[in-house]
């Protein structure tokens, strides 16, 4: 799938005392496959964007378009084919039409996606969606057993309840949840806050081997040490306008920018600008394995030099 984002704005209580605008011309293009990390302090926007991705809300300024494969059945040969279709939501209109299909297509994971899950087995949360959108139960329990071992868990987790899990194993319960309808796009809102460090990797190994199968990911996050690592793209909103769109060392590296809009450079970029300081020539980092490489490539230097 492909999303282009035109001039969109939205405002909460227009023409009201309340009144506010919380984005503010945003033009963007999502292409299918990316890491897209989006970044920014509380209150620029970045939950109202997500919300405009799948058509949660509607902009007020602007439209938004929808480019992916839609499964047609061929009258003439009974056969399932693919078609591409385009979907255009403007500001003009009065809702979102077919809106049906793109949730389908873009799954969102909000912060704290467990607090969702409500069945009494993990199998029936996982098949709930399916069943909602017309898949019979026998496939949607089938369907169910595969992405669970997508998230790392086994079919022996199928008729646990998942209020017996822990928090990191009920946070992939409910991205099997969304990876149950199939979608193109996943997008997920802090979703490591709360667990524990080793929650944290199992997490994003998940993201990241789920962006190696093709899907997009929009990782919306606090955590600027891990994004570095796995994102490919990273938006910096302020106050409802996009004023970064680029490569995360670019974007992460301007420490000043960062701290103006109080967010906490990745630890491994100040380290560096420590060394740097120190008089040490350091290239690019992206990972404790790339610095530890760096630092050996010194040492090594350094001896051969003595």
């Amino acid at each position: 799938m492909q999303i282009k984002i035109q001039n969109i704005g939205h405002t909460f209580n227009p023409k009201s005392p309340w009144e506010f605008t919380a984005l503010e011309k945003i033009n963007l293009e999502i292409k299918q496959g990316e890491y897209v990390g989006i970044i920014g302090s509380t209150g620029s926007g970045k939950t109202t964007l997500i919300e405009h991705l799948n058509g949660i809300l509607k902009p007020t300024e602007g439209e938004i378009e929808w480019y992916f494969y839609d499964e047609k059945k061929n009258k003439k040969t009974n056969q399932i084919e693919q078609e591409l279709t385009k979907l255009t939501v403007k500001s003009s209109q009065k809702k979102i039409k077919k809106v049906k299909q793109i949730r389908k297509k873009i799954g969102i994971a909000f912060q704290f996606a467990e607090y969702q899950l409500f069945k009494a087995t993990i199998k029936e949360d996982i098949a709930f969606g399916p069943i909602a959108y017309g898949m019979s139960k026998e496939e949607a329990y089938k369907k169910a057993e595969e992405v669970l071992e997508l998230v790392g868990l086994g079919k022996e987790y199928l008729e646990r309840s998942p209020f017996e899990l822990s928090g990191g194993q009920k946070r992939r319960v409910a991205l099997a949840g969304l990876l149950a309808m199939n979608p193109d796009v996943l997008v997920v809102d802090e979703p490591t806050a709360g667990l524990d460090p080793q929650g944290v990797i199992d997490i994003l190994d998940i993201l990241t081997n789920l962006n190696k199968q093709g899907k997009t990911i929009i990782n919306v996050t606090h955590d600027l040490d891990n994004i570095l690592e796995r994102a490919k793209r990273i938006l910096l909103l302020k106050k409802g306008e996009l004023i970064m769109d680029g490569d995360p060392y670019q974007v992460l590296n301007n420490v000043e920018l960062l701290i103006e809009n109080n967010l906490q450079p990745p630890k491994i970029l100040e380290f560096v600008h420590q060394l740097r300081k120190l008089g040490f020539e350091i290239g690019e980092i992206h990972s404790l394995e790339e610095l530890a490489r760096e630092i050996n490539r010194i040492r090594n230097e350094r001896r051969q030099n003595e």
